[in-house]
């Protein structure tokens, strides 16, 4: 009787040893390539050099949290968040999918944030209040209040949200968002801090609520904020789209007008726009007091020296001045080396800045308003655009308190102007009209009064409640005011420049206009942003 052949054993998994082992080589492989494809990776513009994983973290049988250091060929190296989940087969699924070399078997390593039971266990970890043993670290679940009980985050379907940006985002039901933040930065986030203040400390309604965080924790130096768990906020869709759906509403009935009847005369256009986009304006006021219960409830805390206003000195508004002014100088050199990428019919409103720069410069003393008047300095908004608030039922609630992410945390954390979240507030104004307008001089006028009538309604209803603030936070005086915001709206509408045009050059128009009404002197036209602005209850 021949032998018979013993029946195979079932393959034993990986160890984790192994499978980091493996994780290592195909980080260093793979994400080179893949990385500047990712929509949260946000130095797509360098040349990467290499990429290293730092460390990983198991989540549940099959995941792994993992941060990996990319170095560029020029500047300072990152650090971003990774999550993988093992997947068998040989056949790439999502974006971001990696061969690992796993003798045994072929195994991917995918994106853990499209898997569900990764995301569960996420949220498991908030329910239990665990700390996760990394391989030079830990992940600890902060639970803050209002967090999900176990039975709670077990019974939550997550969903990936579709449209992202730096951070990755899963809601679970119709109860919490967790926001991964994929640019990892030693410290707290801001968007953590600021959130926490404003709704643990002051009770400030309009931001998400924060009911806790992720943090990772090394064997040495800095703690750092992975992710952010916040209650999911019922809303209608974000700012930026209501004002695009608004503005090109505003579109068509001029143009069903013109068809109509005889063209709209100039001294009733104001008139004609205003009725046709009241209830848009309202809302605009309501997005105006909002803001300013936003800078109300940040100068709130003189307790606390993190959040407690300060005076803004002549020290203050000279290191602000001397930064436009080099802007300024900056932005006028680069639109001459680049004018060729500007298209043709812009050409000539190009040169006239670059040509134009003595004319900018004096808008920069209006900065020292801020000192003469007393006012404070506090922690602001930092990035503030239409882009950052959500439609509710009953107005706006304010998103993503990180600041604009090309400023080191440092700098972002230094107290500031509100006008500086005003000004940014202002700058999107005109991206809604030009975006839902177009650029065509058949829309130019309409365009122009929409955006004075929305710039008065916002800033009628923000002084209105900056009134009633615990300090003063703006000079007393309308052009002292018009002032210190134009220099505000100048270092905005700079930044744009240079980014369009190494990005978008058709767009450049937008903040030429700008720019071009910032070479006016402040004056009656200018500061008359609305008849019933309330310049004096400062």
């Amino acid at each position: 009787m021949g032998s018979r052949a013993r029946p195979s054993s079932p393959a034993r998994a990986p160890s984790p040893a192994r499978v980091e082992e493996a994780l290592d080589r195909t980080v260093a492989a793979e994400l080179p390539r893949l990385l500047p494809r990712q929509r949260w990776f946000g130095s797509k513009g360098r040349a990467i050099a290499a990429v290293r994983a730092a460390d990983w973290a198991r989540l549940g049988e099959r995941g792994w949290l993992g941060l990996v250091d990319v170095a560029f060929g020029a500047g300072a190296d990152e650090r971003y968040l990774v999550a993988f989940v093992l997947r068998a087969g040989a056949a790439p699924r999502g974006a971001l999918s990696l061969p690992l070399d796993l003798a045994e078997t072929s195994v991917r390593a995918e994106d853990a944030f499209d898997d569900p039971l990764f995301c569960r266990a996420l949220l498991e970890g908030f329910g239990r209040g665990t700390s996760v043993s990394s391989t030079r670290g830990r992940l600890r679940f902060v639970r803050g209040d209002g967090a999900p009980t176990l039975a709670q985050a077990a019974a939550l379907v997550p969903r990936r949200l579709s449209v992202e940006q730096s951070n990755t985002s899963v809601v679970y039901g119709d109860r919490f968002v967790l926001k991964a933040l994929r640019r990892v930065e030693p410290g707290e986030s801001l968007d953590y801090e600021i959130g926490a203040f404003l709704t643990s400390r002051v009770g400030f309604a309009h931001v998400p609520p924060v009911a806790g965080a992720i943090e990772y924790v090394p064997a040495a130096g800095p703690a750092a904020t992975l992710a952010i768990l916040q209650r999911y906020v019922p809303n209608h869709g974000g700012g930026w789209e209501w004002a695009l759906e608004q503005l090109r509403g505003l579109r068509d009935v001029v143009i069903t007008t013109r068809a109509q009847h005889e063209p709209i005369d100039a001294s009733r256009l104001g008139a004609f726009v205003e009725a046709s986009a009241a209830s848009m304006l309202d809302a605009l006021r309501r997005l105006g007091a909002l803001t300013g219960g936003l800078h109300n409830a940040l100068a709130s805390d003189a307790a606390d020296p993190v959040f407690a206003p300060e005076p803004i000195t002549a020290a203050d508004t000279g290191a602000w001045g001397r930064r436009v002014a080099a802007d300024v100088r900056r932005t006028c050199e680069a639109v001459r080396a680049r004018l060729d990428r500007v298209p043709p019919e812009l050409r000539d409103q190009t040169r006239a800045l670059a040509a134009g720069e003595g004319a900018l410069l004096p808008r920069v003393r209006g900065l020292d308003a801020l000192a003469d008047a007393g006012c404070a300095k506090i922690r602001i908004h930092g990035d503030y655009h239409l882009g950052q608030t959500l439609r509710t039922d009953d107005g706006f609630v304010i998103l993503d308190f990180e600041g604009e992410p090309d400023r080191p945390p440092a700098e972002r954390r230094l107290k500031q102007s509100p006008l500086t979240d005003v000004a940014g507030m202002l700058r999107s104004f005109d991206y809604a009209a030009a975006t839902a307008f177009g650029s065509s001089d058949e829309f130019a006028a309409a365009r122009a009064a929409w955006r004075q009538l929305a710039t008065g309604a916002f800033l009628d209803a923000y002084v209105e409640v900056l009134a009633r603030a615990p300090v003063r936070l703006l000079p007393g005086s309308r052009l002292a005011l018009e002032r210190a915001l134009a220099a505000f709206e100048l270092d905005k509408a700079l930044y744009e420049v240079r980014y369009e045009i190494d990005h978008r050059p058709g767009w450049i128009g937008v903040p030429l206009d700008g720019l071009s009404r910032l070479r006016e002197p402040p004056g009656p036209q200018r500061a008359q942003r609305s008849a019933r602005t309330r310049w004096e209850s400062v």
